[in-house]
């Protein structure tokens, strides 16, 4: 009998619109993952239908012997005032609560894995990676390694992306960073373009460790958009494209809408196809 100590928590989140591409982030990450490994997915509950509920489950339980799904609920009104787009929705937000929610529960590491996602690796390699004594793992987000400035701090790090995360939960609650950075949310409106993950990078600079970028290979490293900040990294880069472990469809461009010429798309639609939902999904 495994106990909640060694499970792997995956924090996600989704509305009824994205509880479809969910599944084949649940599907893909329990694939790579031995069946008896228990993952304990922590699904941010907005509004999901117990249709959909039920499906996510029947997703789980199809691909492992060892994984449970927990939907959560998030207080909103903390969030409700905060900058949303065509593509991110307040349901975004919620994250930042989950360390602060899950305090009392006996989880010394959360992985935060973003819906629209493609697991491509054994995710107890990254839940089991050091953070080096930070308070967060995170991949570095191509085209805002100098963003910091433009959030106010003064600092050299680089900036992260927010779609894929190991969060050391002690480290995160001693330090307040939900509180943080919903105070910053409030009183930086005018510096806010990426929603929360700008103000966790203002809240988190220097105080976060970074992956190989293979665990969060966002459209923009996919398709090298966007120069490396050092040779170093270039090579980073070079490794994720030709080994990725998590492929990120981020921005508007979604498989399953007006993305073109992404190499792993096909296989994300094929998955999404195949899904529970098939019948709910308009797909060409």
């Amino acid at each position: 009998m495994f106990t909640k100590a060694e499970e792997i928590p995956v924090v996600t989140a989704s509305d009824e619109a994205y509880a479809p591409f969910l599944s084949v982030m649940i599907a893909t990450l329990l694939e790579k993952t031995a069946r008896k490994t228990p993952v304990r997915f922590l699904i941010i509950d907005d509004n999901l239908s117990k249709s959909s509920k039920e499906k996510l489950i029947q997703t789980a339980n199809d691909f492992s012997d060892s994984a449970t799904i927990q939907f959560v609920k998030v207080d909103k009104e903390l969030y409700k005032d905060f900058l949303v787009s065509d593509h991110i929705t307040t349901t975004a937000y919620f994250r930042i609560s989950m360390p602060k929610l899950l305090a009392k529960e006996n989880y010394h590491k959360l992985l935060y894995i973003d819906a629209d996602t493609l697991v491509l690796d054994d995710i107890s390699n990254l839940y089991q990676s050091s953070l080096e004594g930070k308070t967060i793992g995170a991949v570095i987000d191509p085209g805002q390694t100098k963003a910091l400035e433009r959030l106010g701090v003064t600092s050299d790090d680089y900036y992260f992306n927010s779609g894929v995360m190991a969060i050391d939960v002690k480290r995160w609650n001693q330090q307040k960073i939900t509180e943080k950075t919903i105070d910053y949310l409030k009183t930086n409106a005018d510096k806010i373009i990426f929603h929360d993950q700008d103000a966790l990078n203002a809240v988190l600079y220097e105080n976060w460790h970074s992956f190989h970028p293979r665990w969060n290979m966002q459209s923009s490293l996919i398709f090298d958009k966007h120069p490396a900040p050092t040779e170093e990294y270039k090579q980073l880069y070079k490794e994720g494209r030709e080994n990725p472990a998590i492929v990120h469809f981020t921005g508007h461009d979604k498989p399953w809408n007006t993305l073109e010429n992404h190499p792993y798309q096909d296989l994300y639609m094929k998955r999404l196809n195949e899904s529970i939902f098939n019948e709910r999904v308009n797909v060409q």
